[in-house]
């Protein structure tokens, strides 16, 4: 006889790679489901052909339902003791949120993205984010809203900093920082510098005058 491999020897897992929300929604229908199968195995003659065949499927129903509720408290998934139901409800609500947070975040990057290549300077794009943020909170009134409106919040000041770093970053690898004098000795001599456009301008004022030349002895 051969014997069992390691992996062999491991029990089945069949909400290992779901969420909770989709193990909470897959035991719902493993419930209803195996009461259906019972309550059709009951329909039928006792010990009848039909009444075997429907004891069997809904046996086998009955063994994975159970299998799936004695999985989802082991994996952390269900609390101890908790219902199908309100199980099911906890999971859908926070899957919800989830959802919420999530659209709150893209929705951030997206509006972001879109005033950046607009031309729009970080500055003013964290404080037009930040009055929107604020509004959304103000009139958050669900638990959806207020996930929604938190996450935009935080992704937008996340984001907006990050901006403003790039931005940083850029101007000193061009030299361009606000009062960077020109690169040209003769025009920087002259009060050509960077403004706070990114952009060289002239100082106004008078221009710094070359110093006399030393006038020459007469031999």
């Amino acid at each position: 006889m051969t014997a069992a491999t390691p992996d062999e020897d491991k029990p089945i897992s069949i909400t290992g790679n779901l969420s909770a929300s989709e193990a909470a929604q897959l035991l719902t229908r493993l419930d209803k489901g195996a009461r259906a199968a019972w309550q059709s195995t009951h329909e039928v003659l006792w010990l009848s052909p039909d009444y075997e065949a429907r004891f069997q499927a809904a046996n086998e129903v009955d063994g994975v339902f159970h299998h799936v509720l004695r999985e989802t408290p082991e994996s952390g998934m269900r609390r101890p003791g908790e219902t199908v139901e309100g199980f099911a409800r906890r999971a859908g609500s926070a899957a919800k949120l989830a959802d919420a947070r999530q659209a709150g975040a893209g929705a951030a990057a997206q509006l972001i993205t879109r005033q950046a290549d607009a031309g729009m300077d970080a500055a003013a794009t964290g404080r037009t984010q930040g009055d929107i943020a604020t509004g959304l909170l103000a009139d958050a009134d669900t638990e959806e809203v207020q996930a929604f409106a938190q996450e935009f919040g935080d992704t937008t000041g996340v984001l907006g900093r990050d901006l403003r770093d790039l931005e940083r970053e850029r101007d000193h690898d061009r030299g361009m920082a606000p009062g960077t004098p020109h690169p040209d000795p003769f025009l920087a001599e002259r009060g050509w510098h960077v403004c706070s456009h990114g952009l060289y301008t002239r100082r106004t004022g008078p221009e710094r005058q070359a110093p006399p030349e030393p006038e020459l002895e007469a031999g």
